[in-house]
């Protein structure tokens, strides 16, 4: 008699092992496929903050409405500002659009802070593929210090 090989029942039990092993890999290695996609969203929007804040240094803190350095409140810095002085780039995947980021700068008489909403969109099918609602819907004020 030849003992070389594996019995059928060897076999099924190998294989329905590796089947219960894979069902308990596999919802860890979506989660971490999903955290490595929303990762490159949040260092864009760490780039776009970066970004702010040599906008907020170039433009002086005379980027309000009531033309005067000595303010408190908010301002709004939307993508498009970010753009138009060159400060950031598009984000590089050409199917996903993040032009509706915005970036909100709120001084007090002793610091700075700044805010952002960044929403990205597929292009083609238009579903929203990362949200972050940093600001809310809370209007933006600045007054004369």
């Amino acid at each position: 008699m030849n003992n070389k090989g594996f019995t059928l029942i060897e076999l099924l039990a190998t294989i329905t092992i590796m089947s219960l092993i894979l069902i308990m890999v596999m919802p860890s290695i979506t989660a971490l496929k999903k955290n490595s996609e929303n990762k490159q969203y949040e260092y864009y929007a760490d780039s776009l903050i970066e970004a702010a804040k040599v906008y907020v240094n170039k433009e002086g803190e005379d980027i309000t409405f009531l033309g005067i350095n000595n303010w408190i409140g908010c301002v709004d810095i939307t993508y498009q500002d970010l753009i138009d002085a060159d400060l950031i780039k598009p984000f590089t995947n050409s199917n996903i659009d993040c032009s509706d980021a915005k970036i909100r700068y709120t001084k007090t008489e002793k610091s700075g802070n700044y805010n952002y909403n960044l929403t990205c969109h597929n292009k083609k099918t238009n579903e929203i593929v990362y949200s972050y609602n940093g600001i809310g819907n809370k209007s933006c004020t600045v007054t004369s210090n």
